[in-house]
């Protein structure tokens, strides 16, 4: 249930206390606290803390208002921390003119975040490859449990729908009539459920990257597989004109079958990497993380080479690998992640219907079909969700909102953006960005007319009469 804003009215006007950050990777930007309701169907029960962060528009004289951030990319990133990047690599027109706000949603980073003593393989668990079926029910129930036991007293309440009511106290503390919005990925979602549910607060919005509104959430997972199956096999063919350079094969497939070798091996023991060993799990999640973005071909090409014959990683794969593993994925961010995907809709609770999907999956596209279609942890979780999931489309009031999708991404592929497009067909125009595997496209990618187009709606508003495509000039395919 969605107060009205006289009930909320001591949440919306308490007053932020700036003060900078002091430590990376948050240095540069300025922080403060605020109230929400643990429970926005009782404002006036149990409170938690959220932390925002703001970067000040470069020219405070032309300011047009705030664009916030949404929070994570896939669930499980802080949106601090997500802001801080953004904060760096913006247009510097829409640095001018906006204040950048962004904040670590509930229970995750720094606001109100839990811990569940989970396992680094625990941690990992939306995309752990199962043993088997009987093992990996076993596996995810068990994660399921462990954070139910430390904090089932408020992940209840971790949902898209509450968030996006935390956003609009964030709008309503920060003195904003309306607000600008960019999200990415899960972000994306957020920002159409926040629009529907607050449209008239919205001013310009931007959706990158896009979830498909069908996909809450077990859609999510499923239509993993084929776009990871696609995604690979575009990376094999370029893999394959880069013979002389790694040795993988001469044609896709060839490339393909040294791969899928690597795949074989890891099931049976960690394949050896320059002293990082690789798993059943980690050899997928590798190349997950680089398949998301064709500028990380290389690396993938380099680490592909390296466990497959032997010899050094290049210094530069090094330094990309460095992050993933010199710290283990967040628990916060894994915890909180798990909580929303059970909080915004009932999984299935019948084991035969993900063993069904398990094999089917694994069958027809094996580099991630098991991991992505087999059971995971939500299918446990103790609780139903309080609310339905939001209906987006008819009835939101945002008065544009710009998509953008690369037509080559394989986490939120070019279809998911044109579903988004379908549901908001009254408010919303579509730019596909050609010949392009990255997610994240503006301004992470670099193109130029890409990254001018978006800038012009944020900053004056020039919103497209069409469904514009945008070439891409380095393309890799």
């Amino acid at each position: 249930m969605t107060r009205s804003p006289a009930e909320l009215a001591g949440y919306h006007g308490q007053q932020l206390r700036w003060q900078p950050f002091t430590e990376p990777p948050l240095t540069g930007l300025e922080g403060a606290e605020l109230s929400v309701p643990l429970d926005h169907a009782e404002p006036d029960g149990r409170t938690i803390t959220l932390t925002v962060g703001r970067r000040r528009a470069n020219r405070p004289d032309a300011r047009r208002g705030v664009l916030l951030i949404g929070p994570g990319d896939d669930l499980g990133n802080r949106g601090l921390v997500l802001l801080g990047q953004l904060a760096t690599m913006l247009p510097e027109p829409v640095l001018d003119h906006f204040d950048l706000v962004g904040f670590d949603h509930r229970f995750m980073g720094l606001s109100s975040p839990r811990q569940a003593d989970l396992e680094a393989e625990e941690r990992l668990w939306v995309f752990h490859h199962p043993r088997d079926f009987d093992h990996e029910v076993r596996f995810q129930a068990r994660v399921a449990a462990k954070v139910a036991e430390h904090a089932l007293d408020i992940l209840p309440h971790a949902t898209s729908r509450n968030i996006a009511r935390d956003m609009d106290i964030i709008r309503g503390a920060l003195g904003e009539e309306r607000i600008s919005y960019l999200g990415y990925s899960y972000g994306t979602y957020l920002g159409a459920v926040y629009t529907q549910m607050f449209g008239e607060h919205a001013d310009r919005v931007v959706l990158d990257s896009m979830c498909s509104p069908d996909w809450v959430w077990r859609g999510l997972f499923t239509d993993f597989s084929p776009n990871g199956e696609r995604a690979l096999n575009r990376w094999a063919s370029w893999a394959a004109d880069q013979h002389d350079r790694y040795g993988l094969g001469a044609t896709g497939p060839q490339v393909r079958a040294t791969y899928d070798v690597l795949l074989d091996r890891a099931q049976v023991e960690p394949v050896g990497l320059g002293g990082f060993p690789l798993d059943r799990t980690l050899i997928r999640l590798i190349a997950v993380g680089m398949l998301n973005s064709e500028l990380a071909y290389e690396h993938l090409g380099d680490i592909v080479r390296a466990a497959a014959h032997g010899g050094p990683l290049s210094p530069e794969t090094m330094a990309y690998l460095a992050p993933m593993f010199g710290q283990p994925k967040e628990e916060t961010g894994t915890i909180a992640q798990l909580a929303i995907l059970a909080g915004d809709w009932a999984w299935p609770r019948d084991p035969e219907y993900y063993e069904r999907d398990m094999r089917l999956h694994a069958e027809k596209w094996p580099f991630a079909g098991a991991a992505m279609a087999g059971v995971k942890a939500p299918a446990f979780w103790p609780v139903l969700p309080r609310e339905p999931v939001t209906a987006l489309g008819a009835g939101n009031r945002a008065e544009s909102m710009l998509l953008v999708a690369a037509d080559q991404d394989m986490s939120t592929p070019l279809a998911a953006g044109r579903r988004m497009r379908e549901v908001f067909a009254h408010n919303s125009r579509l730019v596909t960005v050609a010949d392009t595997a990255h997610h994240r496209v503006f301004p992470f990618y670099g193109n130029t007319e890409l990254n001018e187009l978006v800038t012009a709606y944020l900053v004056d508003g020039h919103y497209p009469d069409t469904d514009p495509t945008v070439a891409n000039p380095r393309r890799r395919l």
